[in-house]
């Protein structure tokens, strides 16, 4: 033990009078918590529509009285004729044009179904069919289909859809992942870099420990790191907090786990840094595309679903949300943290096999 704590001062210490391994651990985080808190949205604010008006009635301007009056769009485009539309969607001037046809008036007075028509840039798919929804949301305000019962719509765990409300619990696992490989993947590619593998080599240490005082600091590193997103996310961008602080960090540890092990794997093959960096984020970029960060899992190929079992982010953002905006119980928990240390205890063995065997 008191080897392990030895080596692990060493380790601390050489983390931190290292340059690229302090920027790693201090900027990054502060500016990607900034960054993404605010800049990934699946929300749509501030878009341009058009209207072409080929009715011209009281009816058919209270729905484009109702459009300028929707907060989500900024610009509400009179449109002249076809042409005109076809131009500003060309150009992008507009992601979206109403086109309504000449008898709509006559419909609603006739109680006949009444339609207007919706024309989207294909381009940005995403943004035009939300933008898509809003502008029928305001048709049905004005002029309600008199065949469908009402519709009330209720959010549970985030009633008001507040973005916060789900990006920032979810930063507190993709960030500490970002720093957990980092620092593993640089360990011992730095020694190699340095000179010191061999001097470490000779050192009478066993093999585990210094396998664990490789991962340790890290570890404990980027448990501080999610600690400070987690106080930020309460404090800062008043994230309610339901669930308990002890599942929380059960699943953090046992995340972190299974991050650390893929790390040192990375960094027993790198000879230098920026092979360690370069692998570090050859993980990354697979592990939050395939986790369900940003689009669900659900709407992933049907061969590439299979594949995210084996990415421990997905379990770890499942429980974040739960514990946050649900109040997950610990069974529930459980069942995904189970997943999360068996992969840590898979990673951590190959790499443990691996780093013997550069060892040796």
């Amino acid at each position: 033990m008191q080897q392990l704590l030895a080596f692990m001062k060493k380790e601390f210490l050489t983390i931190w009078s290292d340059k690229k391994s302090r920027m790693t651990i201090i900027v990054p985080p502060l500016v990607q918590l900034v960054l993404f808190s605010f800049a990934v949205t699946l929300q749509v604010k501030n878009v341009s529509i058009g209207v072409l008006d080929r009715d011209n009635t009281p009816q058919s301007r209270s729905i484009i009285r109702s459009l300028k009056f929707n907060k989500t769009f900024i610009h509400v485009y009179r449109l002249k004729n076809k042409q005109q539309l076809k131009s500003y969607i060309d150009t992008q001037k507009i992601i979206a044009a109403v086109s309504i046809a000449q008898g709509f008036a006559r419909d609603i007075l006739l109680h006949k179904p009444a339609s207007i028509q919706v024309i989207a840039d294909g381009r940005k798919s995403n943004t035009a069919q939300i933008t898509k929804e809003y502008i029928q949301m305001a048709a049905l305000e004005q002029y309600p289909n008199p065949y469908a019962g009402a519709i009330v719509t209720r959010n549970w765990f985030n009633p008001n859809l507040i973005n916060f409300w789900w990006i920032v619990p979810s930063l507190i696992g993709t960030l500490s992942m970002i720093i957990a490989v980092l620092l593993t993947s640089l360990s011992v590619a730095r020694e190699r870099e340095l000179g010191t593998f061999d001097q470490m080599l000779v050192a009478p240490l066993s093999t585990l420990t210094l396998l664990m005082g490789k991962i340790l600091p890290p570890l404990i590193i980027s448990i501080l790191e999610a600690t400070f997103i987690f106080v930020v996310a309460v404090t800062l961008f008043k994230v309610p907090f339901l669930g308990s602080v002890w599942i929380l960090y059960i699943g953090l540890v046992s995340f972190l786990f299974s991050i650390v092990g893929l790390g040192l794997f990375i960094s027993s093959i790198s000879k230098t840094q920026q092979q360690g960096v370069l692998g570090a984020f050859i993980l990354v970029v697979p592990y939050v595309l395939m986790s369900g960060f940003a689009t669900p899992v659900e709407n992933m190929p049907s061969w590439l679903i299979p594949m995210t079992n084996f990415v421990s982010l997905k379990y770890f953002l499942i429980l974040l949300k739960g514990v946050f905006l649900k109040n997950i119980s610990l069974h529930v928990a459980l069942s995904l943290i189970y997943p999360m240390l068996l992969l840590g205890f898979t990673s951590l063995i190959f790499a443990g096999w691996f780093f013997r065997k550069k060892v040796t």
